[in-house]
């Protein structure tokens, strides 16, 4: 294959995974997309949008798992499992207690895939590490997902991409799962600016 060839094949890929998203909301500057998938009823989730911070400070939000109970939507419970290379690879467990349905908890693997030139992601999927399902709570076999920072304007703001592929599970109709997924993704963008400022305003006192 000339290198052509490969050039001409890799954005064919490209242009690809961008096919089939349909905008499903638009909030504060962030536009949710979904897509279906050909192997389920549950939509893939995708949000973009120019964010008022730093890559570092939206990095910083995202991976402080401890405060998730306080920051995080419906939050119960966030735990870091296990650590590998230095917090390259974390293991993250978590209980979720969204409003009508039962209790929720889900293990995910959270790889850190940052390119060290300003660019900061990290990427998760479910993970049976975090041992046995538990009583009383409905495990998440389905949570993969992303996020990816990218600085804009001298990095002094983000352009941040979010992407989830999640199927709560137990007897949740698909329609109400969508329906509450893209509800939820605007209310994390939410989250973490609130954060932000919040950091921000402590920083100022000091």
């Amino acid at each position: 294959m000339s290198i052509l060839h490969a050039v001409a094949l890799l954005v064919l890929l490209v242009d690809d995974s961008d096919k089939g998203w349909k905008e499903a909301a638009k909030e504060d500057g962030i536009t949710v997309y979904s897509r279906a998938r050909p192997d389920t009823t549950v939509a893939e989730m995708k949000a973009i949008g120019i964010m008022d911070a730093a890559p570092i400070e939206i990095w910083k939000s995202l991976r402080d798992y401890d405060a998730y109970p306080k920051t995080m939507p419906y939050t119960d419970e966030a735990k870091v499992v296990s650590t590998e290379g230095g917090g390259k690879v974390i293991i993250l467990y978590s209980v979720v207690n969204a409003p009508v349905v039962d209790r929720r908890d889900y293990c995910i693997r959270i790889l850190d895939e940052s390119d060290g030139k300003g660019m900061m992601m990290e990427s998760w999927k479910a993970s049976d590490a975090c041992g046995p399902d538990k009583e009383g709570l409905v495990r998440v076999k389905v949570n993969d997902g992303y996020w990816k920072l990218e600085p804009r304007d001298n990095g002094t703001r983000t352009f941040a991409t979010y992407y989830v592929f999640t199927d709560p599970g137990g007897a949740i109709p698909k329609w109400l799962a969508n329906k509450a997924n893209s509800t939820a993704v605007p209310n994390v963008f939410a989250a973490i600016r609130k954060v932000i400022a919040g950091k921000r305003a402590e920083a100022q006192k000091k």
